[in-house]
């Protein structure tokens, strides 16, 4: 008897042994999940079920297993008995059968909404199932849906709710192992019309596309792990895992999250730098230090890297060819806060803010730049908003401009080493 049968029969989630030739020997149950039935399976290969940018993938987390005898998992999009592509996490364990290596595969469902990050967005958004039942509908839509007589809507179509007019979205996506409609309203009448429907749809995507994104990573990371020369492994797992640090910052920023700790703004500053070396390279520009090595504010520390992101590359493209960006950092005695609290500033030299500009900078798509999308400093001022920190500006024609973070706190140790750093714009 084949060691694991005896679990395939009262596992939900679709399950296999598989041989070393990558041949379905027994299946579950769990299979007709996904429309198939057991004895049409047995005999295929388990690449079959598998979407095709995804079968290098479990190759090598079979192979993987194989050679380091243990369990191995990813997150790869099967096919099911409909064609269609469902996202899974999939487990591969090695076994052995009288001598003979077999695995032991399970496929387990992921969903292909974000629903908690769905759930935060402020545009009107809910899902339906085959038979245009409800079954998840976000805060903005609860206070929607009373004053419509279906929730089933059809694309393009307009709708009005309390004299608000509303042009409707709908998706087709795949939930586990369902497919569903999403419905998104996007308001038509404010100004800003077409760049928030813009980034409204934006946003939307995004959370639909989280999880590819964490396939693409674990897959790559599991690739990578095949590669012999130890040197090209570790840059290649060191960019990867820089996509993934990325990717979850951006979906920690999307759903509301912070997470207060103690912040080294060195190596917030590094990450930055790092991300921003070519257009550095490309206007031979460079970044000055002015603050202890071991300085820290205590904040979030992702919330931190896109505000001083945003600040550093528009400092880089106002700044003239071989010049330079001043990051300092310090104790404040602007007493604002009621109490001596620490700060960060990025300063460049370039030509400054025109006086009649400086009260418009922050406002959402105001830009001067030619192709700039006006929304850098306005997520520069939403996040600091979000964060507890003051933000100001101080700018003057011709010598160029500072923007200075003060940081709330309850307790600053005034060390002599931070001591040095001075006061807000001093530097």
């Amino acid at each position: 008897m084949i060691p694991f049968k005896e679990f395939l029969s009262v596992l939900q989630e679709p399950a296999f042994i598989v041989d070393r030739e990558r041949t379905i020997l027994e299946t579950g149950e769990g299979v007709g999940e996904m429309g198939y039935r057991g004895d049409y399976l047995r005999g295929k290969s388990i690449e079959s079920i598998v979407a095709p940018p995804f079968r290098r993938t479990l190759e090598a987390m079979l192979d993987t297993a194989f050679r380091l005898g243990r369990i191995t998992t990813s997150k790869v999009d099967i096919l099911n008995a409909f064609g269609e592509s469902v996202p899974v996490e999939v487990r591969v364990s090695p076994i052995e059968d009288k001598g003979r290596v077999r695995f032991f595969v399970i496929f387990y469902p992921v969903s292909n909404l974000n629903y908690e990050v769905l759930d935060k967005i402020g545009v009107p958004i809910w899902t339906l199932n085959r038979k245009g039942t409800l079954i998840f509908y976000n805060e903005a839509a609860r206070k929607i849906l009373p004053h419509l007589r279906s929730p089933l809507l059809k694309s393009g179509q307009e709708v009005e709710v309390e004299g608000v007019e509303f042009t409707v979205r709908v998706y087709d996506v795949v939930d586990g192992f369902n497919r569903v409609k999403m419905v998104a309203l996007s308001a038509v009448c404010s100004e800003y019309n077409p760049y928030i429907k813009r980034f409204a749809v934006a946003g939307i995507l995004s959370a639909l596309a989280a999880h590819d994104v964490k396939n693409a990573i674990a897959s790559l990371l599991l690739l990578s792990d095949l590669i012999e020369d130890e040197s090209l492994k570790n840059k290649i797992h060191s960019g990867i895992m820089r996509v993934y640090r990325i990717h979850k910052r951006i979906l920690n920023l999307a759903r509301g999250r912070r997470e207060v700790s103690r912040v080294p703004l060195r190596e917030v500053l590094d990450e930055v730098k790092e991300d921003l070396r070519s257009k550095l390279l490309r206007k031979n520009v460079e970044i000055v230090s002015n603050f202890p090595e071991n300085f820290e504010v205590e904040t979030d520390r992702d919330a931190l890297y896109e505000i001083l992101l945003n600040l550093i590359s528009n400092a880089i493209d106002v700044s003239s060819p071989g010049g330079k960006v001043v990051v300092s950092a310090g104790l404040s005695h602007d007493l604002s806060f009621g109490k001596v609290n620490k700060y960060v500033s990025v300063r460049d030299f370039g030509p400054g803010i025109p006086p009649d500009k400086v009260n418009r900078i922050f406002d959402l798509f105001f830009t001067s730049k030619k192709e700039g999308s006006g929304l850098g400093l306005f997520i520069v001022k939403t996040l600091s908003e979000n964060i507890g920190v003051k933000l100001s500006v101080k700018s003057e024609p011709g010598k160029g401009t500072e923007f200075i973070l003060l940081f709330p706190s309850n307790e600053v140790e005034e060390s002599p080493e931070v001591s040095k750093s001075g006061s807000v714009g001093s530097n």
